[in-house]
């Protein structure tokens, strides 16, 4: 059984209600975390998740609503677990980790910004494969944001299924080759092309439901799920939905805090 739970979907300045988007991808094997924004700790507690159970965390990118909640993870971690717990492997960019030792540093100290990640990995903003476990391969295949803030999306590939998060994105060809095939397809949707129609290709580094939608459709992705939807489109979730739809035949959602999709 492989599960894909959303803790938050909502963008840099979340709905009423929501929190900053960020996931946890699960097997028999592994707990991996993909963003860690700031309300991380109240988001895994939601899920009745610890934190220990996490075994891996990935980045996207050094934006603060997808990192802002690591010194209080690192904070648990030094004051709540167990004494035999391991920390989790921690994945991001070179230039992630800068943002990353910087925000520890500056919440705790220089010192203990030192002692971050002992199981850490640095990525370049490259296309690359590394193996987490014996039967998790991860593909990062960069996107396209914001020059201070390059984006990497992620792929993983479990048991002949495989499970695709853009992070934030505008509309890039970098897509199809991040989900081709994909089981899901969790892609950032801040604007709809249908009510922002100066938004239709892409605005700030991000992407519409319609562009999210094609992508989904060229890439042959079984199922989308369309997430970081703008704090001003809130109860406006099914024009997304409409949108999405006249461009993919395929499942669309759009998810809510606590959604939760498993894959035989």
């Amino acid at each position: 059984m492989i599960e894909v739970l959303f803790l938050g979907v909502g963008a840099a300045l979340p709905a009423s209600g929501q929190t900053n988007a960020s996931y946890i991808l699960r097997t028999s094997d592994a707990c991996v975390l993909i963003d860690c924004g700031p309300a991380i700790l109240q988001q895994l507690a939601s899920v009745n998740l610890s934190p220990g159970a996490i075994t891996h965390l990935f980045f996207t990118h050094r934006h603060g609503d997808h990192t802002l909640g690591y010194p209080m993870l690192t904070l648990w971690w030094s004051n709540a677990a167990p004494l035999d717990a391991k920390q989790p492997t921690v994945i991001a960019s070179e230039v992630t980790w800068q943002t990353l030792e910087q925000l520890v540093a500056a919440a705790f100290g220089i010192d203990d910004a030192g002692k971050l990640a002992p199981q850490r990995i640095s990525l370049p903003q490259a296309d690359t494969r590394i193996s987490l476990t014996p039967g998790i391969t991860l593909r990062a295949i960069p996107m396209v944001h914001h020059a201070f803030a390059p984006v990497l999306g992620v792929r993983f590939e479990i048991d002949g299924h495989s499970f695709a998060f853009t992070g934030d994105t505008m509309p890039t060809n970098a897509v199809m080759d991040l989900a081709q095939n994909a089981d899901l397809l969790v892609h950032d949707s801040t604007y709809s092309a249908t009510l922002n129609p100066e938004a239709a290709n892409g605005k700030a580094g991000h992407s519409t439901a319609q562009w999210a939608a094609r992508h989904a459709a060229m890439a042959g992705v079984k199922h989308l799920a369309l997430v970081h939807l703008d704090v001003m489109y809130q109860g406006k979730e099914n024009i997304f939905l409409e949108e999405a739809k006249r461009e993919y035949g395929g499942q669309v959602s759009v998810p809510v805090p606590g959604t939760l999709f498993s894959f035989e």
